[in-house]
């Protein structure tokens, strides 16, 4: 049986004490590449958030590697988040080669040099290595946040909304690189307001403040009635 690597129970959780998610239950398994989906203001943001032990929950529980990440600081360091790029506000003179190593140097191992470098060479921003945050495009910011999230090397990665800003080669780039983190025994949970190609995918998950479904991506994305009902009739 696989093991869990992120455990959700009956989880409620928002802001300022109003509530979000609703009773939303998850199991992230090792070894898996999963899709979150739903509506704006669906709670996907809110959910990575509290998973990554940025939000404290208002009821139920989350468990990363069988600790609580809002109390246990430390099991952060096993867990790589990467925010909406639209919630980041970079005026920095940080170079990108800087960016990725603050991900390797997050892990506390050795090589993080080496580490960084095989990160931006997965997400093809070796060649950007020296630019400057505030000089990239949105596209190259994404992918440099990606490779800092590589150069981690954590158990579980939880992208928001990675490919809102990246053309088609660069998340072929991104979604290659995810499939081998899976393959090395990882959990990658990656949430998108609408469907990229589901091919990778071994599970989705719609949510809608609670988890409307969960399955394969063929059964998931193939029942216009979860969809309609995920996405409130405006599929």
């Amino acid at each position: 049986m696989a093991e869990v690597l992120l455990r959700v129970a009956d989880l409620y959780a928002g802001y300022d004490g109003a509530a979000v998610l609703e009773g939303v239950w998850y199991e992230g398994l090792r070894e898996e590449l999963v899709l979150l989906m739903g509506p704006n203001g669906a709670g996907k943001s809110t959910l990575l958030k509290t998973a990554v032990g940025l939000i404290r929950p208002i009821r139920g529980s989350v468990e990363v590697l069988g600790s609580d990440p809002w109390s246990d600081r430390s099991v952060r360091r096993r867990v790589a988040y990467v925010p909406q790029q639209r919630t980041l506000a970079v005026s920095s003179p940080l170079r990108v080669v800087d960016l990725v190593e603050m991900g390797a140097r997050a892990a506390r191992a050795r090589g993080a040099r080496d580490r960084s470098d095989d990160a931006m060479e997965r997400v093809d921003v070796a060649r950007l290595r020296n630019a400057r945050l505030l000089d990239l495009s949105g596209g190259q910011l994404a992918r440099a946040l990606i490779a800092r999230a590589l150069a981690q090397d954590p158990d579980i990665y939880l992208l928001d909304e990675p490919f809102e800003s990246i053309d088609r080669p660069s998340e072929e780039a991104v979604v290659s690189a995810l499939e081998e983190e899976k393959r090395r025994g990882k959990h990658v949970l990656l949430s998108e307001h609408h469907v990229p190609d589901p091919t990778p995918f071994d599970r989705v998950v719609l949510l809608n403040r609670r988890v409307v479904a969960i399955g394969t991506p063929t059964d998931v994305l193939s029942d216009r009635r979860l969809l309609t009902e995920a996405y409130n009739g405006k599929w």
